[in-house]
């Protein structure tokens, strides 16, 4: 086997240089960019640029390759590509970063979007040849072979790194490998794929080869699982037919797994679906699209359940959105089986952008529709304890875009000057700022770690135990079934099947009762679900009996249920008087 010289290496490097000039500088830019941020004290402007230069990748490769297809001059070429970089630099000054999740899932549609135009822009507009499978499966191929080859390469260097530190004491600092991997991973990654990319796309229509390892992939691995999926799903939508249920939020995942191995699969086998040999794959095509419909009307029944006393949230609205796409390509693909399969990638991208910004965003449509909650729940007929929390709950998610016009709209008072951009998302600042606004509107606030929806509290006590006024101090828990001798009298807790959050203690012929259920009250809106917080000592009076009495609990965990409390664990020391 003979090897490539160096020296043929080099002239393809530089001829990939030559070709894709932004492409590079757009990687090295953002290797630089991770380097200076991984710097103690360096500032966070490093860290969005990071983010803001790798969608120059994909966004120049496009570019670049539709000034090719178009026959555009160099001059030309480099105007739009400066163009689409002049408009990530737009991005990057009004992008705040990735603290808020938000903001996350609108980086997440933008790459997503610029990915996919990478795919179908240099053979936009025109009839759709074999030219465009073919200059995918180029970019599949070559983007897998990248990421193994720079896989490789990382993973040695660090080993050679580790091994003069560990073997001859070279002092080598961890920050190091983290940029080493900036370099890889931007860099000679990006290098490696763009080696790949094929010239002249037109003429890739006469190409009639087809590796014998992607039908193998997607006749023998892709196929079974998507059809396993989908059989899954039809299994779990007779189950909730038959039983009258709602669609679990599970059901997403799935969904999103027979959508991704069924398409995936459906492209890659695309070019032999006029095969009289391969009838298989007319077949899997036509049960794909017809299954995937009831997927995608599962999928949104369970958003809409979400939705419907939630709300909108920018996840649960691109899910909608996802769900409403993949609807209609399925819907198209079932009545049209020969319709081309550009349309799949150029109608996601399309939606994507869409919702980027603007009054169609994701983020606009859920700050009005949160509005809206936070004004519905501060309404009079609405339940004290719904009204708190659901309110509070659509409160922290305005505050957190800082939807200081929605807020003051939704409460109908006017609202302080506040610096909503400067208020951070945890901790007892935003709880303080949110609590003014809620008694602005004359509604209880409720933490976001308040006890979970699902009841349970958990309390730890300790401190010491003043005991001037009582003659006993006698320890006891739930489930204890010890008799204490006082005297001439036993103390034993009344064993109670279920309980009701009422404690008994009987103390000779004496019953002391204590009620448990202001306690938890006092204490659940404030505490974080399934965690126990240690307080002071909770110090609960008898409100029945004929002896003065105290109980003092050293722990509690409880879940609500209504009214009544269940599952009462608890342990402490009650305090007898005479």
């Amino acid at each position: 086997m003979r090897f490539p010289s160096i020296d043929l290496l080099a002239r393809q490097a530089l001829a990939v240089l030559r070709r894709f000039p932004w492409t590079l500088v757009a990687g090295a830019l953002a290797a630089i960019a991770g380097i200076e941020g991984s710097l103690s004290g360096a500032d966070e402007a490093w860290d969005r640029l990071v983010f803001v230069a790798a969608l120059g990748l994909p966004l120049t490769i496009a570019l670049t390759l539709l000034g090719e297809t178009r026959g555009w001059s160099s001059d030309k070429r480099h105007l739009a590509v400066l163009g689409g970089l002049l408009g990530l630099a737009a991005f990057f000054l009004i992008w705040p970063g990735i603290e808020r999740r938000h903001e996350v899932i609108r980086y997440l549609q933008l790459s997503a979007a610029l990915h996919l135009s990478v795919a179908f822009l240099p053979l936009l507009g025109g009839p759709e040849t074999l030219a465009f499978w073919q200059y995918n499966r180029r970019l599949l191929l070559g983007f897998l072979r990248a990421g193994v080859f720079s896989a490789v390469l990382y993973v040695g260097v660090a080993i050679a790194l580790a091994a003069l530190d560990k073997l001859f004491g070279v002092d080598v600092v961890g920050e190091t490998y983290l940029r080493i991997w900036f370099v890889v991973a931007f860099l000679v990654n990006t290098w490696i794929f763009l080696a790949v990319v094929p010239e002249r796309l037109p003429e890739l229509e006469h190409d009639r080869d087809y590796p014998r390892a992607l039908k193998i992939f997607a006749q023998y691995i892709l196929t079974p699982l998507a059809f396993t999926y989908l059989v899954i799903l039809l299994a779990y939508l007779v189950k909730i037919v038959a039983g009258g249920e709602w669609p679990s939020g599970w059901i997403g995942w799935l969904v999103a797994s027979v959508s991704v191995t069924g398409l995936l699969g459906f492209l890659l086998v695309h070019p032999l679906r006029t095969d009289p040999a391969e009838s298989w794959i007319r077949t899997y095509s036509r049960w794909l699209f017809v299954g995937l419909i009831p997927a995608a009307l599962m999928l949104l029944v369970a958003f809409w359940k979400r939705i419907l006393p939630y709300g909108l949230t920018e996840p649960r609205l691109l899910g909608v959105v996802l769900g409403l796409w993949l609807l209609g390509i399925a819907v198209l693909f079932t009545v049209r089986s020969a319709t081309g399969i550009r349309i799949i990638p150029v109608t996601l991208a399309a939606v994507l952008l869409l919702m980027l910004y603007g009054p169609l965003s994701l983020t606009r449509l859920s700050v009005n529709s949160q509005g809206r909650r936070l004004a519905r729940m501060l309404q009079p007929s609405t339940p004290a304890q719904v009204q708190a929390r659901e309110g509070s709950a659509a409160l922290r998610f305005l505050m957190d875009h800082n939807a200081g016009e929605e807020i003051a709209t939704a409460i109908g008072r006017e609202v302080p000057p506040v610096d909503w951009a400067a208020v951070p998302r945890y901790g007892t600042e935003r709880d303080s700022l949110a609590q003014m606004v809620m008694e602005l509107a004359g509604a209880r606030y409720v933490p976001a770690y308040a006890s979970g929806a699902d009841g349970w509290v958990h309390l730890n006590t300790g401190g010491a135990i003043p005991v001037r006024g009582y003659a006993w101090v006698v320890p006891m828990g739930a489930n204890d079934a010890t008799k204490h001798l006082l005297q001439d009298d036993t103390v034993q807790v009344v064993p109670q099947a279920g309980g009701n959050g009422k404690v008994l203690v009987r103390v000779g012929r004496d019953t002391l009762m204590f009620d448990l259920r202001p306690v938890v009250d006092r204490y659940a809106d404030s505490l974080p679900p399934r965690f126990s917080r240690s307080l002071e000592r909770i110090a609960v009076e008898t409100t029945e009996g004929t002896r003065r009495a105290t109980l003092v609990l050293s722990s509690l965990s409880a879940q609500r249920q209504g009214d009544t409390l269940a599952h009462v664990s608890w342990g402490g020391n009650l305090l007898l008087g005479e």
